[in-house]
C-alpha cells in the first residue's frame, strides 16, 4: 500500500471512530454535588423579607430531606441560612446545630460560623430580618504585625 492509500483510510476511520469517541463521552453526565430545590429563591425571599421564617424553615426541612432521599448534599450556606431562620424564632439550640454542621461541611466558613456561634442567642432578635439588624457584619480581619 502507498502512502495515499493509507491516508485515504486514516481520515476514512478517523471520520468514523471521531463521531462514535465524541457520542460516548458526551452521553456521560456528572451527577450533581448538591440539591438545590428552592434555596436560591428561599434566600432571595428572606432578604427581600417577603417570607415568614416558620413557613421557610419547613420549606428548607422538607428540601434537605428531598436531597437526603436522592443521595445528595444541600449546598454551600444552606445549614447557615437555616440556622439563622431557627435563630429569629428562638430555637438556639437548632441554631447552634446548623452553624456548627455548616461549619463541618465548608470549613472556609469556620471565621462567619464562630461569629454567629458566638453571638448566638446574646440579644433577642439580633438575627431578625428587621431593618435595625441588616446592616450588622461579620468582624474585619484585624491586621498582624510582623
Amino acid at each position: 500500500m502507498d502512502f495515499q492509500t493509507m491516508s485515504r483510510y486514516a481520515r476514512i476511520l478517523a471520520g468514523i471512530a471521531l463521531p462514535g469517541v465524541l457520542a460516548a463521552c458526551s452521553g456521560q453526565s456528572t451527577p450533581p454535588l448538591y440539591s438545590w430545590q428552592n434555596f436560591q429563591a428561599q434566600q432571595y425571599l428572606y432578604l427581600q423579607g417577603k417570607t415568614d421564617p416558620l413557613a421557610q424553615i419547613n420549606v428548607m426541612e422538607k428540601d434537605m430531606e428531598k436531597a437526603r432521599a436522592k443521595g445528595l448534599s444541600v449546598p454551600p450556606g444552606f445549614h447557615a441560612h437555616l440556622g439563622l431562620l431557627y435563630a429569629t424564632e428562638g430555637k438556639t439550640d437548632l441554631a447552634q446545630q446548623e452553624f456548627t454542621q455548616e461549619k463541618t461541611l465548608f470549613p472556609e466558613a469556620t471565621t462567619y460560623m464562630d461569629f454567629l456561634l458566638k453571638n448566638l442567642g446574646q440579644a433577642p432578635g439580633s438575627f431578625s430580618n428587621s431593618p435595625q439588624t441588616q446592616n450588622v457584619s461579620a468582624p474585619q480581619n484585624t491586621k498582624v504585625s510582623s
